[in-house]
């Protein structure tokens, strides 16, 4: 039987990952244009379809949503 801790935190660095080359792909079409809008379309689906898996176990296994799988911890400025 796999290990559900590790899917999950493989699921929060795909996500982590695709929000990183999301950030890349927005400097290149703010520099370039929009000609590689396609790719970050595609990015937004498989990022939400992760969201989506992680929620839906979240959902079946009553646990809390862990606020890793929402980006990295920003520091408190306030």
């Amino acid at each position: 039987m796999p290990n559900n801790s590790q899917a999950l935190t493989d699921n929060q660095k795909l996500a982590a990952d695709i929000r990183e080359a999301m950030v890349i792909l927005a400097r290149v079409i703010r520099k370039f244009g929009d000609t590689p809008w396609p790719l970050m379309e595609r990015f937004q689906r498989e990022l939400k379809a992760i969201e989506d898996r992680e929620a839906l176990l979240v959902d079946l296994l009553g646990e809390a949503p862990e606020s890793a799988s929402k980006g990295p911890d920003l520091p408190d400025l306030g």
